[in-house]
């Protein structure tokens, strides 16, 4: 796994994942996420999105490739993901973006302001940090991405004091400004050939130095085109001050003028932005490259900080500069750490951001990588470089105009069914490609823009047995029966190199009418063509024959029902047009569906389809004998489909409507089976244990005639004597489990006798609340979870479950006080304390022998306890004490032990052993380093030393 960091460019990135990655986290790597790589193992879960400002590296996932490797029988054995930098969110390489369609303009504006116009609208990059810029900017941006309008204003506003530049950071906040505000301008460190180490604030990093140069971009002339057309053209130019000392074949100076187009660039900024080009091309071209294989620069420099480079035998040395590094003098040339190439080792955490802001852990996915770090200093590889606009001749404004296209009539078209079911209707249209309005050949064409609309005037035709399905009093006038629908222009552009366009998702039979006009290259519009006017194309398309209905007789009717769903199978999935359904009923199970056999017409439209309502149409057919029932669908034009499969009843049954009545006497035996009953009420007995249903609601009585259940029709309540259990076993809930408890909620969440609980208890004059978690194991003592509210506090703790004792973690709030901690086995811990008064933050307060803490009150802080004394600290350890005794010396080192990862700062106090006479008139600390500390006296003698020690 490499990732290569540019400046101001997109740099880029690529994973290698193992084949052993669980399949949902290679699926949640999405196009878009980010990348988060950072030093050390974290987890990204609990850190989050500070992660993206405490990375290492954040970058942007573009590509991932999902391949087997030949070479093994490992399927998915060669999956990589990679990527670019963050720069990507101002623009990519393509230039795309949030570009700006709109005009941005500054005018004299601040750097911070103009920066503040630039950022993206879609909000993809935010502000930062913008350090202010001496000057103001002029100036307007179109149809350019943000990050190419930002480098545009830093190198204008740069100057070859005080270079301007910009960064986006993890958390895609970008940061703007002077370089010496974004980087490190004064270098701590220096890459050597030989002699790498550390000496005092410089750091010196071994690596081999590889220098390249050419002067294939050198200048000595810049004219540059800003904006303008034809003869208008604004220019700016600069000229190599010192003249070139490069000679021609003849001994001529060197001339070589370079052409710059910026057609954005105002004529205020032309020459600056002269000046601008030629400073990037008045020196041969020379790339430093540092191949620092076995070494981390993390920490020493990043992308973006000055560096110098010493290699007296590549000629890497600036007499201008000097330097002392480890006793020796050294004039390195300083430059700018423009690419950094390195390999993810397994040191780092890689960590994945989904677009939803949820993390993921890669770093156990990945391949980690070996390679070494590759520093470029001084420039750009020429393929990561930008070339700016083509240079060469602006044309004076382009003032033809495309003449009228001819449409082409007839148009040709046909009617479908769309996805929804409905039937609507498609166009061609075609046309004639036009000249200019004054005779010319259109050379630049663009475009062509159709739009069309609905006919108003139109007079629309209908046939007999579309009128058939629409109700008189719904019909506009005798010469016009069908309104014309209502509609706005709608439009669609075709590429100048097609002559043909569909129109789509019209409506059958309705008339259009539609206009089209040429567009240029440069924006010239041509006029609109005369309206013509077209009808889409009938609805011709009749529903699918439906299924056969389901059929139900008696001896008096047949119930038909139908699900609207096709022969083919399914169930309401007719089309959308549907209007009804014809119901065919005859003797004859081949019969053909005439007039003569229709039964009526039952209502099925799109709305039924959609809700899933089936159709249920009654014939009345006074018959005994066997009957066949066939349907056919009709949409709302009155195209019929075919009739469906016949299928037959016999009539068994009298339906309800033609019972006059049923009393008693006429039930002999069995189960009535009713949809209602009426009554006054429904009993099982009148005394004794009994259930009872009445006006008033549902009533249970026990054997002692007590009322233990009832549900009040009037308002709903419900009173239950007894225990209320959701279920036998398993998951349950139970309420009010005995008489004896306390009235008492338990929940049971799986199929075991564990549950947690809700109850009330006597808590003084107020009503006290519990809650407890089942009870577990620690330190072979049985222990709860709980909560209790009452009138002295809000407690939340751990207990005994034998004697409701404190056995761990507590928080306890009282009106007059807060105080957390740990107690276990009677022996207090670590324990916080606050009040209207004090805070108290320390271990085993109440010990007064041993306890250590400190006290915080108004004015004052002190501390109870003992510190640290000198034995052997840890690496990270920020301060101990100690003292020790010297015999017949003039100096002590105080070795820490381990080295200690920053280094120390003593406080030292000396007592001689003949205090008076033998006390030292000259001593201190004689020096200090991550292993030890030396104090040094002025005469040899025994000496007490007592030191503290801070790591800072």
């Amino acid at each position: 796994m490499t990732v290569q960091e540019s400046l101001n460019a997109l740099g880029q990135w690529e994973i290698d994942l193992l084949p052993t990655i669980p399949r949902e986290t290679l699926d949640a790597l999405q196009y878009f996420g980010h990348i988060a790589i950072i030093r050390g193992r974290v987890d990204p879960v609990q850190a989050g999105d500070n992660l993206l400002s405490a990375a290492r590296y954040v970058g942007v996932l573009r590509g991932n490739s999902l391949a087997d490797d030949a070479r093994t029988k490992i399927p998915n054995d060669n999956v990589k993901i990679s990527g670019v930098g963050m720069a990507m969110w101002l623009g990519d390489e393509d230039g795309k973006g949030s570009v700006y369609e709109n005009a941005v303009t500054a005018a004299s504006a601040s750097f911070a302001d103009t920066i503040r116009m630039l950022l993206p609208a879609s909000g993809a990059v935010t502000e930062g940090t913008l350090y202010p810029v001496t000057g103001t900017y002029t100036g307007t941006h179109q149809w350019q991405s943000p990050r190419d309008a930002i480098q545009y204003v830093c190198q204008t506003m740069s100057t070859t004091s005080v270079p301007v530049s910009w960064r986006v950071n993890g958390d895609g906040t970008l940061d703007a400004g002077p370089e010496a505000d974004l980087f490190v301008t004064t270098p701590t460190c220096t890459v050597v050939a030989r002699g790498a180490g550390h000496d005092m604030a410089m750091r010196g990093v071994p690596g081999s130095l590889d220098l390249t140069g050419d002067v294939e971009d050198y200048t000595t002339r810049v004219v540059l085109l800003a904006e303008g057309e034809g003869s208008s053209i604004a220019t700016g130019s600069a000229d190599l001050s010192p003249a070139t000392s490069y000679k021609d074949v003849h001994g001529n100076a060197v001339e070589l003028t370079r052409l710059v187009s910026e057609s954005d660039t105002v004529t205020a900024n032309a020459s600056v932005r002269a000046q601008l080009a030629l400073s990037q091309f008045v020196a041969p071209k020379q790339d430093l490259r540092l191949n620092i294989q076995d070494y981390d620069v993390e920490g020493h420099f990043a992308l973006g900080d000055y560096v110098y480079a010493y290699d007296p035998d590549k000629g890497l040395v600036d007499a201008g500069v000097e330097i002392t590094f480890r006793g020796q003098r050294l004039n390195p040339i300083k430059l700018q750490v423009t690419e950094i190439s390195w390999g993810v080792t397994d040191e780092y955490t890689v960590a994945y951001r989904t677009a939803d802001g949820v993390w993921l852990d890669l770093t156990d996915h990945i391949e980690t990588s070996d390679a070494g770090t590759y520093v470029t200093v001084g420039g750009f590889d020429r393929a990561l470089s930008s070339t700016g606009e083509p240079v060469g001749s602006r044309p004076n404004a382009d003032t033809s105009v495309p003449g009228v296209p001819t449409l082409i009539e007839p148009f040709t078209g046909t009617a479908y069914l769309d996805s929804r079911g409905f039937t609507r209707a498609r166009v061609v249209v075609s046309w004639n490609a036009p000249n200019n309005v004054d005779g010319s050949t259109v050379l630049d064409g663009s475009h062509y823009e159709i739009r069309y609309a609905v006919d108003a005037d139109m007079i629309y035709p209908a046939t007999w047995s579309q009128v058939s399905q629409v109700r008189w009093i719904d019909l506009q006038t005798w010469a016009q029966p069908f309104a014309a629908p209502d509609g706005d222009w709608q439009s669609m552009v075709v590429n100048w190199d097609t002559t043909t366009a569909q129109l789509q998702d019209l409506s059958p039979g309705v008339g259009y009418d539609i206009q089209i006009r040429a567009v240029d290259k440069t924006g010239n519009v041509g006029s609109w063509s005369g309206t013509t006017t077209f009808v889409a194309s009938e609805d011709n398309l009749p529903p699918s024959t439906p299924a056969a209905p389901s059929v139900a007789g008696s001896r008096i009717a047949v119930q038909v029902t139908h699900e609207l769903g096709k022969s083919s199978g399914g169930t309401f999935n007719l089309e959308s047009d549907l209007d009804h359904l014809e119901v065919h009923v005859s003797y004859e199970p081949t019969f053909t569906p005439d007039a003569t056999t229709l039964a009526g017409k039952a209502t099925a439209n799109a709305g039924m389809i959609q809700a899933q309502i089936p159709v249920v149409f009654t014939a009345q057919v006074e018959e005994t004998s066997a009957r066949y029932v066939r349907v056919i669908a009709v949409d709302k034009t009155g195209n019929k489909s075919g009739p469906s499969d016949a299928a037959s009843a016999t009539a068994l049954l009298i339906d309800d409507a033609h019972i006059s009545d049923l009393t008693v006497s006429k039930v002999t035996a069995g189960t009535i089976s009713a949809s209602w009953v009426m009554a006054g009420e429904i009993k099982t007995a009148d005394t004794g244990a009994r259930a009872r249903i009445s006006g008033s609601g549902y009533e249970l009585y026990n054997s002692a005639g007590t009322r233990t259940f009832f549900a009040d029709a009037a308002s709903g309540d419900v009173s239950i004597i007894g225990q209320l259990v959701s279920g036998a076993s398993g998951r349950r809930l139970e309420i009010n489990p005995t008489a004896t408890m306390l009235p008492e909620i338990r929940f049971y969440p799986t199929s075991g006798s564990a549950y947690g609980l809700i109850n009330g208890f006597d808590a003084g004059s107020i009503a006290g609340v519990g809650v407890a978690g089942g009870t577990f194991t620690s330190s072979s003592v049985g222990v709860h979870a709980r909560t209790l509210l009452n009138n002295a506090a809000a407690r939340i703790e751990i207990v005994r479950t034998d004697n409701q004792q404190r056995f761990g973690g507590y928080t306890w709030a009282t009106p007059d006080a807060m105080y957390s901690g740990y107690s276990k086995a009677d022996a207090d811990g670590g324990y916080f304390y606050a009040d209207d008064v004090m805070g108290r933050v320390g271990w085993n307060t109440t010990d007064s022998t041993n306890g250590n803490y400190f006290n915080f009150s108004s004015g004052k802080t002190y501390h109870i306890g003992r510190w640290e004394n000198f034995v052997t600290p840890a690496s990270n350890q920020g301060i101990w004490t100690g003292s020790t005794t010297i015999s017949s010396a003039a100096s002590a080192s105080i070795i820490y032990g381990p080295t200690m990862d920053t280094s120390m700062v003593p406080i030292v106090t000396l007592r001689a052993s003949n205090f008076g006479t033998g006390t030292p008139t000259v001593w201190g600390v004689q020096s200090i380093s991550t292993t030890n500390v030396v104090v040094a006296w002025n005469n040899v003698q025994n000496m007490n030393i007592n030191w503290w020690l801070y790591r800072v």
